[in-house]
C-alpha cells in the first residue's frame, strides 16, 4: 500500500461503492432484492453510511446503504 497509485482513492470510497461486487453482482449488475446498484453516484459516496461489516451475513437494503 505504499505506492503512489493506492492514494488515488479512499478504502472508504472503495467499500461503499463495491459493496454490490463483493456480493458477487459485477459491472452494476443488482443484488437480488435491490433497485439501485452501489455503484451509483448519486447520492454520493461521502454521504452514504458505510455497508455492514459482515459482508456475507445478508444483504444490505438500498435504504440502509443510502441510496434512496
Amino acid at each position: 500500500m505504499a505506492h503512489e497509485a493506492t492514494k488515488q482513492v479512499t478504502e472508504e470510497e472503495i467499500v461503499k461503492l463495491y459493496y454490490d461486487y463483493a456480493l458477487g453482482a459485477g459491472n452494476g449488475a443488482l443484488v437480488s432484492g435491490r433497485k439501485v446498484s452501489s455503484f451509483a453516484f448519486e447520492p454520493d459516496w461521502r454521504s452514504r453510511p458505510w455497508p455492514p461489516r459482515d459482508t456475507y451475513a445478508g444483504t444490505a437494503s438500498d435504504a440502509a446503504l443510502g441510496l434512496v
